[in-house]
């Protein structure tokens, strides 16, 4: 597809390579890339952006996630590329407990590269948005400082047609029985949570992106939780992730303002 031959070739073009590959499990896929200024050393305390790819949890990898590394480490930060175990051979919540574990691993070891371990700033394009969100939400590691989801689905109940269809995939490939959809959902486990989250999506994304991701900021808002949000003009599903190649796209400004770099503030939920 489009976006698959974008990314590749912008992560190709990429002219650093990782400081570091962390493993934080057996399986081959349960790995991270971390890339770091020039010069970034123990006690920087530098923020720490943690970004899982996309690929409607069956797809994707490292070629999809390359491509922010020159932008992130110019803002300057860490970038922690993150993949974990695709469906079909691993049903949810095989991805939840990648999540988990991928940011555990990066909070114990990240100060060695000089991030700081209290500045973690986790987030994902579409299915990795969903992860990011749900492994923030499960609570199940040290918080973070903010969660950003880009284009992610924010409510999987999808009526459990397993159809062909982008809804239908994950009742085909993702999820064990159809009522597992409730507990992968993000806006269904929004109770407790305390840390802020920043929604992009696309003006022309898809239905079901555009219409969770408003009720999700709707919930967060109405529970009192810290939320923000930036819907993209004109940019469709695949476009807010690949304009997150420039280091200043205005993501990244949002990025700086939840990492504590910055003072500026991010537009509020509509």
């Amino acid at each position: 597809m489009a976006y698959d031959r974008r990314a590749r070739a912008l992560s190709d073009a990429s002219t650093l390579t990782p400081e570091a590959v962390l493993r934080y499990g057996d399986d081959p896929a349960e790995a991270v890339e971390l890339y770091v200024p020039a010069g970034a050393a123990r006690g920087d305390d530098l923020p720490v952006l943690v970004f899982l790819h996309g690929g409607a949890w069956i797809a994707g990898g490292f070629e999809w996630l390359r491509f922010m590394a020159e932008a992130v480490v110019a803002q300057p930060a860490i970038f922690a590329a993150v993949t974990y175990r695709l469906a079909p051979d691993h049903k949810w919540p095989s991805q939840l407990e990648d999540g988990i574990g991928a940011l555990r691993s990066i909070q114990a070891r990240i100060s060695d590269y000089g991030g700081d371990p209290d500045r973690i700033v986790l987030g994902g394009h579409s299915a990795g948005g969903q992860i990011a969100a749900m492994t923030v939400l499960s609570r199940q590691a040290a918080p973070v400082h903010a969660c950003m989801p880009v284009s992610a689905p924010m409510d999987l109940r999808y009526g459990g047609v397993a159809s062909d269809t982008g809804k239908g995939r994950v009742y085909r490939f993702l999820f064990r029985a159809a009522q597992d959809d409730a507990g992968a959902s993000p806006i269904c486990a929004l109770a407790g949570n305390r840390t802020p989250f920043h929604l992009m999506w696309g003006e022309n994304d898809f239905d079901h992106i555009r219409d969770s991701n408003a009720r999700m900021c709707d919930a967060l808002r109405d529970a009192g939780q810290p939320i923000t949000s930036t819907i993209e003009p004109g940019a469709g599903h695949f476009d807010t992730h690949l304009r997150l190649n420039s280091r200043n796209d205005d993501w990244y400004r949002a990025f700086r303002d939840l990492a504590g770099r910055s003072g500026r503030s991010v537009g509020a939920c509509g």
